[in-house]
């Protein structure tokens, strides 16, 4: 209670007080968030662990529209397609915050030679550091033509446009030059 003549001078100093605290409490809060922000920026990706089955591979990369996407049919049994992984690997390390998505589309369910099962294993194995998806029918790949052999892999751009398509294993810089044009 103010006393004659301070005219509420102890609630000013309370409000102001008040006030000090909750500045203090937003710039430590967005410090806090920032540091968050830097924390997740710069801590490594976490690789998937297991593959994601997708009904439809078209509907599926829906989802990644605004992104540069690298999208590669291949299988666990074909060599071609394993001596590729590396590169993928190094790719998706290089250029992720830039946008760039690689997709493995594992054909193993749907060939002879292949199997479902030997898929998460594999990821493992090659340390696969992108998304792969596993299809369980032809249809799910309707749309993309790998009929001349795989890996067949297309690069897609921010708009979901196919811009290239390679047949046959190819060396890490020559998607690289095609990406970087695209991010």
């Amino acid at each position: 209670m103010a006393k004659k003549g301070q005219k509420g001078g102890g609630r000013g100093l309370l409000i102001a007080g008040a006030a000090m605290v909750l500045v203090a409490i937003g710039f430590a809060a967005a410090s806090l968030m920032q540091a968050t922000k830097e924390k997740l920026r710069n801590s490594p990706y976490a690789a998937p662990a297991d593959p994601v089955v997708s009904a439809n591979v078209q509907t599926s990369l829906a989802s990644l529209r605004g992104k540069v996407v690298l999208l590669d049919f291949w299988a666990t049994w074909c060599g071609p397609c394993r001596s590729e992984i590396s590169g993928f690997v190094s790719l998706q390390d290089k250029y992720r915050n830039q946008g760039l998505e690689i997709v493995g589309v594992s054909l193993d369910p749907i060939t002879p030679a292949g199997r479902a099962e030997y898929v998460a294993p594999f990821m493992k194995s090659m340390k696969i550091n992108y998304t792969v998806w596993m299809v369980n029918n032809m249809a799910a790949t309707s749309g993309f033509d790998y009929s001349q052999g795989i890996p067949t892999t297309y690069l897609i751009d921010r708009t979901g446009r196919i811009v290239n398509r390679y047949v046959g294993a190819r060396p890490e810089s020559a998607f690289e030059n095609d990406v970087k044009r695209l991010l």
